[in-house]
């Protein structure tokens, strides 16, 4: 396909975040009251001839019980590790005073899964999906996840060995040259019932993500992240 229609083409890539009944990913142990969050990534077809590669390291995925907004994606960036006092354990604590289950400090970012790998999107696609990771959570509503990346250590391979990364020429051009969050939009809540799967589809959006400098792909990218999101619940007997 010509590089000129390079805007018209739609790459999917899926993050999928499922909250599991039983422990089989992890071997973690669920506790009454708790589900299960697992992330996983896949992608949708790309018909372009021209790019062999399209390979975004993932450092992890964040939840968080507040609405949050693209203002505020990056608040506690470097926030303490998932196991400390403000970090994964927030997933944990119930709120007595809240009925939907909200963490005790809702305006937490916690870590859900902690990948720090790169993944080629052109390979996940067919319904080929790559496990991110998983966290048992507590029931009730996640308002807010975000995907962060690290634009340093993604890139862009051509089928013709070019290879291109931020500091190349030619290169990406990222929205925000260090990692930074990615905000999921989405059409609601993450809910996870108690022993319930709960899935959440992330669409990263490629085809109003990334874009061309100008009209040749030799020219490089500029990558803006859109990502969408939509969840599915299935409740067990």
């Amino acid at each position: 396909m010509h590089t000129r229609h390079l805007q018209a083409l739609t790459i999917a890539a899926v993050l999928v975040l499922a909250a599991c009944a039983g422990d089989a990913i992890t071997g973690a142990k669920l506790r009454p009251g708790q589900g299960m969050l697992a992330v996983r990534l896949t992608d949708a077809p790309l018909p372009l001839d021209s790019v062999k590669e399209v390979n975004i390291f993932v450092e992890r995925i964040d939840a968080r019980r507040m609405q949050t907004d693209s203002d505020h994606v990056n608040d506690d960036m470097d926030h303490d590790d998932p196991e400390s006092e403000h970090g994964a354990d927030s997933l944990y604590r119930h709120d007595d005073d809240d009925h939907e289950g909200e963490a005790a400090d809702s305006s937490e970012w916690v870590t859900i899964a902690t990948p720090n790998q790169v993944y080629n999107l052109l390979t996940l696609r067919n319904g080929v999906s790559a496990m991110l990771g998983a966290s048992p959570v507590d029931t009730g509503h996640f308002k807010s996840i975000r995907l962060v990346i690290d634009p340093a250590q993604s890139n862009i391979v051509l089928k013709d060995g070019t290879v291109l990364t931020t500091t190349s020429t030619p290169g990406i051009e990222f929205e925000s040259k260090g990692r930074h969050g990615l905000l999921v939009e989405l059409e609601d809540s993450v809910e996870v019932d108690e022993g319930s799967t709960t899935t959440l589809t992330i669409d990263l959006k490629l085809d109003q993500s990334l874009t061309l400098r100008s009209a040749s792909i030799h020219d490089g990218f500029i990558f803006r992240g859109t990502v969408a999101g939509w969840t599915k619940r299935r409740h067990h007997d």
